[in-house]
């Protein structure tokens, strides 16, 4: 058995399904493949009602204010899980922490990436913090 044939038996073994696999004229190697999601993995529960945390009516002054800053944030998981599309084979778990930083910002104590080059991740301009009551 070749290195390559041992390579995909242990990957295979392991519930992976190789996708491309190529050697490279170095002698190492380049591999993608896709890993399952485990059978009882929270997506394939049969379906609820929405959790409705932030539950707000109609009748609420920032109602289509609120409802657009949500679109965009989920806007921004799925393109931010898909690598802008590019791949549809995506992991929910990377979408949902997505949506959360696109809605609340990245997880530090100002919601800042704290990056130095912050305005390649972070919008211009940097929005005021939620004022969530005392």
């Amino acid at each position: 058995m070749s290195k390559d044939d041992d390579t995909k038996s242990l990957i295979e073994l392991m519930g992976k399904a190789i996708e491309e696999y190529y050697r490279l004229p170095d002698g190492s190697g380049v591999m993608s493949g896709s890993y399952p999601l485990s059978e009882d993995h929270w997506m394939y529960s049969k379906s609820e009602n929405p959790p409705m945390p932030f539950r707000m009516g109609t009748n609420h002054p920032k109602h289509n204010e609120v409802a657009e800053k949500i679109r965009e944030a989920a806007k921004y998981a799925v393109r931010s899980a898909t690598m802008s599309g590019m791949d549809m084979d995506f992991d929910p778990d990377a979408l949902c922490q997505n949506m959360i930083v696109g809605m609340l910002g990245y997880w530090t104590p100002d919601g800042t990436s704290g990056d130095e080059d912050r305005h390649l991740c972070e919008p211009s301009p940097l929005p005021d913090l939620f004022p969530w009551p005392t």
